[in-house]
């Protein structure tokens, strides 16, 4: 019989054993560090379950609301019969926390069950994004800085002002909403992996080492540029600039996830820097 449970952060070791084998079988590679897990649970908008059988774990549901009536489910298991279970609680869980719940659920790669199990419950495929990379095998060109600007790194005390400009380059995004500044915060400047050394101004490039803890793996959190800013090449340089720092401090590649439907062009942009796609995600959406 399967058994729901709330976790804690001494189940973090438990929960990367699930989230690796699910990511071997979806898409072939590790993605998660034990701190990054670790981390989550001090996420303020985060309601966690876990499945087990037989004290061992089967599945991992998480859902993140907000004040928009949007629930964002983040449902991982091997097992078809717990992958319904998830759906059905994480249905359940945004019942009780709005009116008309709008949920998300995102599926990974060839993730094997997930698909399945959102279909089945009604959900529909209304998007898909994917993951990008570089591999820093060759010299990347040196960036080319428009109007005479130059990146430099984000200060103490800026945040507020980055923050603006995020919510400023994504307003035209198909999925904006504006997050509070402490909610965003806590997304950005004060996780584990925060270095404002990593992070460019000129637009914003906020840049992390990647969720897996790979020192060798760089990963753009946030390319965003203002609207009366773009098409001057300010996204290309940050990039470009990114790139080179990362490469200096002993990256071997950099990565990012992209709305494969950006009416910005950024699909496009990043394959003009040397990047390619190496995984599709799918979004799934039903509203209760």
């Amino acid at each position: 019989m399967t058994e729901l449970r709330e976790p804690t952060p001494d189940d973090a070791p438990a929960i990367k054993r699930l989230l690796d084998q699910h990511a071997l079988a979806s898409f072939g590679e590790l993605e998660l560090s034990e701190e990054e897990i670790r981390s989550w649970f001090k996420m303020p908008n985060l309601w966690f379950r876990l499945a087990e059988e037989n004290g061992e774990l089967v599945g991992y549901l998480d859902v993140a609301s907000d004040d928009s009536g949007h629930l964002d489910v983040d449902a991982r298991t091997l097992d078809p019969g717990v992958a319904r279970l998830l759906v059905e609680t994480a249905e359940e869980r945004a019942g009780e926390v709005t009116e008309t719940p709008v949920l998300r659920g995102y599926v990974q790669g060839d993730e094997p069950v997930m698909r399945e199990a959102y279909d089945d419950a009604g959900w529909q495929p209304i998007r898909y994004s994917f993951q990008m990379r570089i591999e820093l095998d060759n010299e990347v060109p040196e960036p080319v800085w428009p109007d005479g600007l130059r990146p430099r790194n984000l200060q103490a005390g800026e945040e507020e002002r980055v923050y603006e400009a995020h919510m400023d380059a994504f307003a035209d995004h198909w999925d904006f909403r504006r997050q509070p500044f402490e909610l965003w915060r806590s997304f950005t400047t004060q996780t584990h992996r925060y270095d404002p050394s990593l992070c460019w101004l000129a637009a914003i490039s906020l840049n992390s080492w990647h969720f897996s803890g790979d020192p060798q793996f760089g990963w753009v959190h946030v390319l965003g540029v203002r609207p009366a800013w773009r098409r001057r090449g300010l996204a290309t340089a940050l990039l470009r600039h990114s790139f080179r720092d990362f490469a200096q401090r002993g990256a071997i590649r950099v990565g990012l996830g992209v709305d494969g439907e950006n009416t910005t062009g950024a699909v496009r942009l990043y394959e003009q820097v040397g990047m390619r796609q190496v995984r599709r995600n799918d979004t799934y959406e039903k509203t209760l």
